[in-house]
């Protein structure tokens, strides 16, 4: 079983839903791995965003590159900074615009 496959079983996760979605881990803010990719948006140096199932997974940083790209998983190299979705770039947004 996979490292992904095991935390999904302690969570209670079927097979189907672990690959209905996407999973990531960062590895001491030197690297992550990405599991679930559709599709490569976005390549730079500074921000790397990839299409998952749910909307859009970024990764931020300086110096990122992908060293590894295979089927629908891939490893960024590079000073991680952040990772975050596109819902909770759309969360931050409508709570900006509440404010007065």
């Amino acid at each position: 079983m996979s490292f992904f496959g095991e935390i999904a079983s302690v969570l209670g996760f079927d097979e189907a839903r672990l690959a209905l979605g996407y999973s990531y881990v960062v590895y001491n803010g030197e690297a992550v791995y990405v599991e679930g990719i559709k599709k490569v948006l976005r390549l730079d140096e500074s921000e790397i965003a990839f299409l998952v199932n749910k909307g859009v997974l970024y990764v931020g940083g300086e110096g990122l590159t992908v060293s590894d790209l295979s089927g629908a998983a891939a490893l960024v190299r590079g000073s991680i900074e952040a990772v975050y979705t596109s819902a909770a770039v759309d969360k931050k947004t409508k709570v900006e615009e509440k404010k007065p």
